[in-house]
């Protein structure tokens, strides 16, 4: 319990030390006059007020980066429509839940109150440290599944022209051989994009900070899986070449 107090406390005082006003104040300035002396209660005040001015403008930053969350989802024309109903959800969650902290931390009047409220921005809602980041996860492994499908559908012509031009006599073993490497990075690309969703759509902000494993995980899959894909995509070139070389050769077996 003490840490946890000396933890929450540090969090206010380092709000605090952001504010010019209040570092100029922490300052040792020259003995004033009785005239000019502040009482304690003014001091208090006065990091009543800095302190509720940086708890806000913490929150009201990650209010803009869920805003912009939720209209990525939104413009999205390949994120799955459950992927997209559950992050939206919890984006609509963690604004509802910051909103309501702004409007306690408001209404907070002693610097003890606050430092139990600020914390809790930080803490329970984790926008940066998990949430963020689990949304572009799920919307990138999403979209490169949609590559995946279009790949694979890529797949299936190549497939279907070498095969005419074997039956036509033309010797397509190399040709074959191409397709098979780029169904199998279609493969691979496809599963480990489909893998994503869920490994990070269970993450909440109380998982931090072993999250943090779990999403560096996810993105090293995600891009070892968009990287078959891409290969997946020059192999198709390459079955291109090899067709337009055969009907250019126009020989036959």
């Amino acid at each position: 319990m003490m840490m946890k107090r000396l933890v929450t406390a540090g969090l206010a005082v380092a709000i605090l030390a952001a504010v010019p006003g209040v570092a100029v104040a922490q300052e040792a300035p020259a003995r004033p006059t009785n005239e000019q002396e502040v009482t304690r209660a003014d001091r208090g005040a006065q990091w009543v007020d800095a302190l509720k001015s940086r708890a806000l403008e913490a929150i009201e930053k990650r209010l803009v980066t869920i805003g912009e969350l939720e209209a990525a989802i939104n413009r999205s024309e390949t994120v799955e429509a459950d992927h997209a109903a559950q992050l939206l959800n919890e984006l609509r969650a963690s604004a509802a839940g910051l909103e309501a902290l702004a409007g306690e931390i408001r209404a907070a009047e002693d610097l003890e109150t606050l430092w139990a409220l600020v914390p809790k921005i930080f803490e329970d809602y984790r926008i940066y440290a998990v949430v963020a980041p689990k949304v572009h996860l799920v919307l990138g492994a999403d979209h490169a599944g949609s590559v995946a499908d279009r790949i694979k559908n890529a797949a299936g012509s190549l497939g279907e022209a070498l095969d005419s031009l074997d039956e036509a006599g033309f010797d397509v073993a190399d040709g074959e051989k191409l397709l098979a490497e780029m169904e199998r990075l279609i493969a691979a690309g496809a599963e480990q994009a489909g893998s994503i969703p869920g490994m990070v759509l269970g993450l909440t902000p109380a998982d931090y900070p072993g999250s943090s494993e779990t999403l560096r995980s996810a993105q090293s899959v995600l891009q070892s899986g968009t990287e078959d894909l891409r290969a997946a995509g020059q192999t198709a070139h390459e079955i291109v070449r090899f067709i337009l070389s055969v009907l250019a050769g126009d020989s036959t077996e």
